[in-house]
């Protein structure tokens, strides 16, 4: 297939949040996650100064489709899941491949994207944590990566 990994993921990850939303474009905030979901990691301006490139300057009520979030893309950097598995691996003290909830909270809001606390309590939120607050770090993946993590 021609089409590369990262653009199945962002195609994936559209998919899920279009049909959350009647399957109508995304907000900038959504198509954000996508992005960051799909394993980019703009900062915000970042993000908005490539949209602003390719699409024109943006309007907070602009919505964007799956065409216009790949083109957003094209030239982001990648963040590779096993960068983002490592950096996780750090929170895990135990070993047993969990890390609390609390870290990964630390986590997001630390690393290149900058997340506000709604996106993360959101991201928190689809992620499956236990009654002591932990969470497995291949589910903080397949959310944080739409998909199954792979090694």
């Amino acid at each position: 297939m021609g089409s590369n990994g990262g653009d199945d993921r962002l195609k994936q990850a559209y998919d899920v949040l279009s049909k959350k939303n009647n399957n109508r474009p995304l907000s900038l905030q959504d198509c954000a996650l996508v992005i960051r979901s799909a394993g980019y990691s703009p900062s915000n301006t970042e993000l908005k100064r490539q949209i602003d490139t390719k699409l024109g300057t943006t309007y907070a009520h602009q919505t964007f489709d799956l065409k216009q979030i790949q083109e957003i893309c094209n030239g982001l950097k990648k963040r590779s899941e096993k960068d983002v598995h490592d950096s996780l691996r750090c929170f895990d003290y135990e070993r047993n491949g969990f890390i609390s909830a609390q870290e990964l909270k630390y986590f997001l809001s630390t690393r290149g994207e900058k997340l506000s606390e709604e996106e993360i309590d959101g991201m928190l939120r689809e992620m499956d944590i236990d009654g002591q607050g932990m969470i497995s770090i291949e589910q903080c993946l397949s959310v944080l990566f739409v998909g199954d993590y792979t090694d």
